[in-house]
């Protein structure tokens, strides 16, 4: 059952998954096969309220396999063998470097923003006038703030972008290979030589008509 591990949003059978938080998704991939279970009687309606309880206190990916270790196949994944891993983890530190870019732009354009509209209130409305500048300020503050809480949500939109260029990728060169792989479906048609065209034409029957 190897189709069930990859309606999750990370696999939770992964080390470097296994520590995130899992989500409501997650966890109804997991409610769905205990409901399953209870109607084809592999669980009596005490062990399926006990495991749809424990579900819902559920945190983390890791803590979902356990839940459903006897009910589905638990094959070797890409971590165990090394095939994917290190493309894995390139992706999760490339993931890191787009967030460490997007908070060194909103701090720039903080710094930036803030050395311009206090300059421009000194030249022009200091001191008496309004510090209207807080405002902007203010609002990349907001900015900045949420651009650290949305860390995670960051680095798994460029995980996503980067894996969907790589299987885009590895599918064209599948195709090509084929391609090149497939032999000629049919000979090469060979023209005929003009004099034999005419000797055939010759030999023809001529119309009684």
């Amino acid at each position: 059952m190897e189709g069930f591990w990859t309606r999750f949003r990370l696999d939770p059978r992964l080390a470097d998954n296994a520590r995130m938080r899992a989500s409501d998704a997650d966890r109804e991939v997991v409610r769905t096969v205990l409901t399953d279970a209870f109607a084809d009687g592999r669980l009596t309606r005490e062990e399926h309220e006990e495991r749809v309880s424990s579900l819902l206190e559920t945190r983390t990916l890791g803590e979902l396999p356990g839940l459903v270790d006897d009910l589905v196949v638990i094959e070797p994944v890409a971590e165990e063998t090394g095939a994917n891993l290190p493309a894995t983890r390139d992706f999760r530190e490339q993931g890191a470097a787009a967030y460490r870019k997007e908070v060194q732009e909103a701090v720039a354009t903080f710094l930036m923003v803030s050395l311009i509209t206090w300059g421009i209130w000194l030249f022009t409305s200091a001191p008496d006038g309004h510090p209207w500048p807080i405002y902007p300020m203010l609002f990349l503050i907001v900015n900045l703030v949420g651009t650290g809480v949305r860390r995670e949500a960051i680095v798994q939109r460029e995980v996503q972008r980067l894996e969907k260029k790589a299987a885009k990728k590895a599918a064209k060169k599948a195709a090509k290979a084929e391609i090149e792989a497939a032999p000629e479906s049919s000979a090469p048609i060979l023209e005929q030589p003009a004099d034999q065209t005419e000797k055939s034409e010759k030999d023809r029957p001529a119309d009684p008509s």
